[in-house]
């Protein structure tokens, strides 16, 4: 039996990274925007953690927007990561979690900008 560590494609790294996502709600197609942190981040996905009241679904599709300062140009430019990502768990808080999680897999590339785009849903 193989753990889930060596059926992953690349590897993770773990960073405390603040993120905005936007998607649309599942049962309306409302448009949904909120914030939250990332915990770990490969090429292929990532996990992030979201405030205890919201929740995904597998198959949900989010926006995500990282920002992250670039030390080596000033210390006050930001780079963004840009990235849409397919929902494919959702682990909801627990006594012993307060946050909810929810673990994305990247649809396409990964793209880094100077300023945010706005992505519509």
């Amino acid at each position: 039996m193989t753990s889930p560590l060596e059926r992953r494609r690349f590897n993770r790294i773990t960073v405390t990274l603040p993120v905005a996502f936007h998607t649309r709600l599942p049962d309306t197609d409302a448009p949904f925007q909120g914030e939250g942190v990332l915990r770990d981040i490969s090429l292929g996905g990532t996990y992030l953690h979201v405030d205890p009241g919201t929740s995904f679904q597998p198959g949900q599709i989010l926006s995500l927007t990282v920002s992250a300062p670039l030390l080596y140009l000033e210390d006050t430019d930001l780079s963004h990561l840009q990235a849409t990502g397919e929902v494919i768990r959702f682990d909801p808080p627990t006594p012993n979690r307060p946050q909810a999680g929810v673990a994305l897999n990247f649809l396409g590339g990964l793209t880094f900008c100077n300023a945010p785009t706005q992505q519509m849903f």
